[in-house]
Order: structure tokens, then C-alpha cells, then sequence
């Protein structure tokens, strides 16, 4: 949103985002909406910038840039401050991720200031619930693809106000996002994080989406690594820091066991697709249909004048969203 200033100049007014999908009747609203072509785009735009790449190629980045890595090191730090409870037989849900998450909001507001150009301050009213909501809920001590989305949001916000540009989006991805993954993983390991909305076996994965979409980019044209590759256990291991479908493959083999077309069988579906051009294009039309799409996932979503609800022009006229879901 922007006013005028004394000056005649339009200013920003950043405003705290609030849920605006309440219902089934929404998701439309959602689907058309300017957030939506936004976030499509962006997401498209990191896709393409890591195209063929290794996680490890070297990336020049500016010292601010790193500031941004170096805002999530506290909340490594404060897993160890905040060790699990007793849990005995329970199998999810550990009561401590409330103390970590409770010295996170406490927190969050900072960590944003830490980032922001002294006359963007004032965004951090709108970025730091998105961030908050990054992480996980502490409530139901869950952790699912909503929360992922949200952190992707987060950037998306950072972006639109001149924080990062095109030129860092191969830094998002392999540097950034890798970070947050880490993060994530060793908070779901720690606390037993229930996987939010998970779909069992026919997920995907029981939290993460985008590393199978980014990473099935980045290996793109590979002729060393058909796509049948990853269902081999030593060759994700072996290779975990080529691409984050790699990692991510690594990690389910890491806490899951017995045989993979049991407990990641979407995943052994998928290794039966051609080429990895054919996942990735797979994977961006999975994800709207089983993320972007779903009810419980975007109920949770905040839209304020970055991320903003109202209908964008190119929208189709017909609905795209079938109530039933």
C-alpha cells in the first residue's frame, strides 16, 4: 500500500498481515489473486536460476547478503539451549519446541530489523509474522508445507522491497534456503515435529516440497544421474551435496525405514518419469495441485500490501479450484 508523502511521493505502508482464506469458498479468491501470480512467478524465477547447477558451485556474495544467512544462527543455537523432554512412548509433538519457539517470537522482530536498510524498518511489522510462521506451529508442535511456503513468502517480501534482487537468486536457493532446511530438519528431529497435513505414503515427503522441485532442476540435464538414480540408497548419500532431491532423498533415507516404494511410494512413482525436465515441470504442477490448492495448507496464509489478496489482471474468469477438496 502506498500514500503520499508532504513531498507528493509515494510512500510505503507496510501493514501486519492477517489470514484472508477462511473458507472452502476462498481458495478462488487465492488462486487469482495477485499473491498467488507473485509467488507462481517468483518460484519459476529460482527454478530457472539453478538450472544444471551443483549445490556447492561457488556464488559470489556481497557481505549484506550474508547478513541474511547470519540472521538464523540464533535460532540454531537456541535448539541446544532448549533440549527435548522425556517424551517416553510419544511418538510426536516434544513440549520444548514451545520454550524454542517462545524465545524465537520473542526475537523475531529483531532478527528482521538485523536485515533492513534503516528506511525499510517499518517493513518489519509486515515480514516478521511471515517469518514466525516458518518454522512450525507451537500449538500443535507440527511442521508441514505451509510453514515452507511461508518462509519462501518471507523472501518473496524481500525482494519486492529491494533487499535481494534477480542476481541473488541462485544464493537464495543454494545458500539461503539450504540453510533453512537444515534448520527445519534438525527441529523435526529434535522435536518430534508432527508432519502437518501429511498424506502418509502419498506425500511427496512428510514436511518438505521445494528441495524435490528446486533440486529436480538443478540436476536438469544430467546425464550421469537418470532419474531412477535416487531410489538407490548409497547414491543420495554419495551425492547429497549435488542437488537438494539428492539431500532430501538422503534425509528420508536417513529416518525412514524398510523398503522405499513403501514409505516414500509418490517418490518411487516418480523415479518411473523419463527425464528430470519431466519431474521438474511434474513437480511445479504437484504442488499447486497438493499444496497451493489444499484448504488446510493455505487457511494459514497472511496477505498484507506485499503479499496482497486482491485479484491480479491476467486471472482466469473461471474457477480453478474444486470446492470438493
Amino acid at each position: 500500500m502506498a500514500e503520499a508523502s508532504p513531498s507528493g511521493d509515494a510512500v510505503q505502508v507496510f501493514t501486519e498481515p492477517k489470514r484472508q482464506i477462511l473458507n472452502q469458498f476462498d481458495l478462488n479468491k487465492w488462486v487469482h489473486s495477485k499473491a498467488y501470480g507473485d509467488y507462481m512467478k517468483f518460484l519459476h524465477d529460482l527454478n530457472d536460476s539453478v538450472k544444471g547447477m551443483n549445490t556447492t558451485t561457488d556464488i559470489e556474495i556481497p557481505a549484506q547478503k550474508l547478513e541474511i544467512i547470519y540472521m538464523l544462527e540464533p535460532l540454531k543455537k537456541w535448539i541446544q539451549e532448549h533440549p527435548p523432554e522425556d517424551m517416553g512412548s510419544q511418538r510426536y509433538g516434544n513440549k520444548a519446541f514451545r520454550r524454542w519457539y517462545e524465545q524465537f517470537q520473542k526475537s523475531v522482530n529483531d532478527i528482521v530489523l538485523s536485515i533492513l536498510p534503516e528506511d525499510k524498518k517499518d517493513a518489519v511489522v509486515e515480514l516478521a509474522p511471515y517469518l514466525l510462521d516458518s518454522f512450525g506451529n507451537s500449538t500443535r508442535i507440527d511442521y508441514g508445507s505451509g510453514h515452507e511456503a511461508s518462509f519462501l513468502v518471507f523472501i518473496l517480501c524481500l525482494y519486492k522491497i529491494g533487499v535481494l534482487t534477480q542476481d541473488d537468486n541462485k544464493f537464495v536457493v543454494l545458500r539461503l534456503f539450504n540453510m533453512y532446511l537444515r534448520i527445519c530438519r534438525d527441529l523435526q528431529g529434535t522435536y518430534k515435529l508432527e508432519p502437518a497435513g501429511s498424506r502418509g505414503v502419498h506425500a511427496i515427503d512428510d514436511y518438505q516440497f521445494l528441495p524435490f522441485l528446486f533440486g529436480s532442476s538443478q540436476l536438469n540435464g544430467n546425464k550421469r544421474f537418470p532419474v531412477e538414480s535416487y531410489t538407490k540408497k548409497e547414491t543420495c548419500a554419495d551425492n547429497s551435496h549435488i542437488s537438494l532431491f539428492f539431500d532430501a532423498v538422503n534425509f528420508i533415507f536417513k529416518t525412514k525405514t524398510g523398503p522405499f516404494y513403501e514409505h516414500s511410494n509418490q517418490l518411487w512413482n516418480i523415479s518411473a518419469v523419463p527425464n528430470w525436465e519431466k519431474v521438474n515441470s511434474g513437480m511445479f504442477k504437484m504442488y499447486e495441485a497438493e499444496v497451493l490448492r489444499k484448504f488446510p495448507v493455505v487457511q494459514h496464509f497472511l496477505f498484507g500490501s506485499l503479499f496482497e489478496i486482491e485479484k491480479r489482471e491476467d486471472a482466469p474468469r473461471d474457477s480453478l479450484v474444486r470446492l470438493a477438496e
